[in-house]
């Protein structure tokens, strides 16, 4: 099977282009289902009058309970909330993708230098793709999860966080958890010795130091090559 070349950013953008279009199909459906009622009551009192059985002037007229209006009412309601939530999810995708391609852009001075980089690898055990796959001269590999996060980066020697003014914010997932998962698994993929896992921020600033936690390396975007050719 040949190898498919993916560019930074690109898995991400596909993803929020089809969260865009569902969202696009449920804000349809949620207009079609609001003038449904008014529709179909139209269409049949229309059929009414052809009926040749029936006086025109007393032709009955059909009209759906007022209950049923507002459960089609909801339902159109409840697929504009959905459909809102989907374009957010593509917006944050989109935010994840321009990150990626944030990162792509500095590790290109690598390249020149003899470092192989794929992007968007794809990985077994539902892992999703790996962000970003670096291979230094001397074969040693490292497995990259950007995150496009704002703010100051700490850590309590366990765990990340990040700091937004004077507010410390817990993470939604364990990034360490999550990348050192992705390095075991592109091991797996391609029959490596070791793969060494980095969480990089493309927007955040990382105030910890250039090792490890938790077997993880923490970098913001201004250190990520520094931190590669160090250990390349």
């Amino acid at each position: 099977m040949p190898k498919v070349y993916r560019n930074a950013g690109q898995n991400v953008r596909e993803l929020a282009l089809k969260r865009r279009l569902k969202a696009i199909s449920l804000f349809v459906s949620a207009a079609l289902i609001t003038i449904f009622p008014n529709v179909l009551v139209s269409i049949f009192n229309n059929f009414l009058k052809q009926l040749p059985s029936l006086n025109s002037s007393a032709t009955p007229k059909i009209q759906l309970p007022s209950l049923l209006y507002i459960l089609f009412i909801f339902v159109a309601l409840g697929l504009v909330f959905n459909g809102v939530n989907l374009w957010k999810m593509a917006n944050r995708a989109d935010q994840g993708a321009a990150g990626e391609e944030n990162i792509a852009k500095s590790l290109n001075i690598l390249t020149k230098t003899g470092w192989r980089i794929e992007y968007g690898t794809l990985l077994g055990n539902g892992l999703g793709d790996a962000d970003i796959i670096c291979t230094s001269p001397q074969s040693k590999t490292y497995v990259i999860d950007v995150k496009s996060h704002r703010g100051e980066i700490i850590t309590d020697g366990k765990y990340i966080s990040r700091k937004m003014g004077k507010v410390n914010h817990q993470f939604e997932k364990d990034f360490l958890e999550m990348v050192m998962k992705q390095a075991l698994q592109v091991k797996k993929q391609k029959q490596l010795n070791f793969v060494t896992p980095i969480v990089a921020f493309s927007q955040a600033k990382v105030s910890l130091p250039l090792e490890k936690i938790r077997g993880v390396y923490v970098v913001d975007k201004l250190n990520l090559v520094t931190l590669l050719k160090s250990l390349g």
